[in-house]
């Protein structure tokens, strides 16, 4: 994976100017059994038919693997990784901690809207400062986040072979500006991900959630 980006000015200025190949999401993944235990933010399938939209300017190069309704998301923090599901214990631990560490965290809005280009993958912008306080409180329980390189995203589509970003850079450059909407965000929610090369996009566990004052 290349550097890491500390706004989204700058990974998207990078994109405009790359020479190198464009890196594959997929091939960091294990080929075995796997699972990701992450806190993720739902998106609202109301705004599914915009993100589709966008989607459709980059149809036609197959090296991109458009992510399916169902996988929208915002990722907030990945609690660990393993070949074998949590087990409650550890279930019940992830949430009671995050209920400790998120109180008092109000209900809050995202906006979606600017199209960007990350070394692995396409994704919109996540406007808002709701996801940072969430992870900066996760921070301060111990998780390993780097919050200067923290930018809060939905990817809509992941890149399953290098490529040569040009063809990618004649269709996201008209639609940098696109506009998807709005969502109130009223909880976050801990999710078990299948996270191998051949599961990863399939529908995930919902298994703890954290829900914030209204």
């Amino acid at each position: 994976m290349g550097r890491l980006f500390a706004t989204f000015a700058e990974a998207w200025e990078f994109f405009l100017a790359r020479e190198e190949p464009l890196e594959s999401f997929f091939a960091d993944l294990p080929e075995g059994e796997s699972y990701v235990l992450a806190w993720l933010l739902g998106f609202d399938a109301a705004l599914v038919p915009r993100i589709q939209v966008v989607q459709r300017a980059f149809g036609q190069l197959p090296w991109i693997t458009p992510q399916p309704a169902h996988f929208l998301h915002t990722s907030i923090a990945a609690v660990s990784v393993s070949r074998a599901k949590p087990n409650n214990a550890e279930i019940r631990a992830v949430v009671e901690r995050a209920q400790e560490v998120w109180s008092g965290v109000p209900t809050f809005e995202v906006e979606y809207a600017r199209v960007n280009c990350f070394h692995d993958a396409v994704v919109v912008e996540a406007a808002g400062a709701g996801p940072r306080i969430l992870a900066l409180r996760l921070v301060e329980a111990g998780y390993e986040i780097n919050p200067t390189v923290f930018l809060p995203h939905v990817t809509i589509g992941a890149f399953n072979a290098p490529a040569d970003p040009s063809p990618l850079r004649e269709a996201l450059v008209p639609l940098r500006d696109s506009v998807i909407g709005k969502q109130q965000i009223v909880d976050a929610q801990l999710c078990v991900v299948p996270a191998s090369r051949t599961t990863i996009l399939s529908p995930w566990e919902v298994v703890g959630r954290v829900r914030f004052r209204p």
